[in-house]
């Protein structure tokens, strides 16, 4: 199970000076998101052959939607399909909802590594996604990109969720990667 969780969580009043009312199911499934994310994050391995630990920021311009792409021991999708031990890769991006400017769904891929010549069908993980931020930490410090055969220390993840009454839910926590190199 992951250690890290939500560690903070701040509601931005909609337009009326009304705040939200309480958590909804989506704000609920951006938290429960947030913590299958950190618990794939906690168990991510080294890159193996054909592997890469990969964040990517946003394209200039565009909605602030960091992608992310590692390979984990945790196991697989929502039924668990991934035999324990096995090493997947999985990612998550944010693709856009049509006639949403800046809102977005995320999505997440998983492939059993080696990772095969052709991308895994995607799954909706979260609707609603107006931010997907993340950053890496290593010894000179945090680094909104990262690619190599190397794991961070800690990776940070924010994520912006669309509250329903016109504000944004912002989920963050930052885990550490139990097989980095100290």
């Amino acid at each position: 199970m992951a250690r890290a969780a939500a560690r903070a969580s701040s509601c931005r009043p909609r337009e009326g000076g009304r705040s939200s009312t309480g958590p909804t199911d989506d704000l609920g499934a951006g938290r429960s998101l947030l913590v299958r994310l950190a618990a794939e994050l906690e168990a991510a391995r080294r890159p193996g052959p054909g592997e890469r630990f990969v964040l990517e920021p946003p394209a200039d311009g565009a909605p602030p939607w960091s992608s992310l792409s590692f390979p984990t021991a945790a196991r697989g999708p929502a039924a668990g399909s991934t035999p324990a031990g096995d090493t997947s890769v999985v990612s998550y991006r944010v693709d856009a909802v049509a006639g949403r400017p800046g809102v977005g769904t995320l999505v997440r891929r998983e492939a059993l590594a080696p990772v095969p010549a052709s991308e895994p069908p995607a799954v909706p993980m979260l609707a609603g996604v107006r931010a997907l931020r993340m950053r890496c930490l290593d010894g000179g410090g945090w680094h909104s990109v990262w690619q190599g055969d190397e794991l961070p220390r800690a990776v940070e993840i924010a994520i912006g969720q669309d509250d329903g009454h016109g504000g944004t839910e912002e989920l963050t926590t930052a885990v550490a990667l139990q097989a980095a190199s100290p």
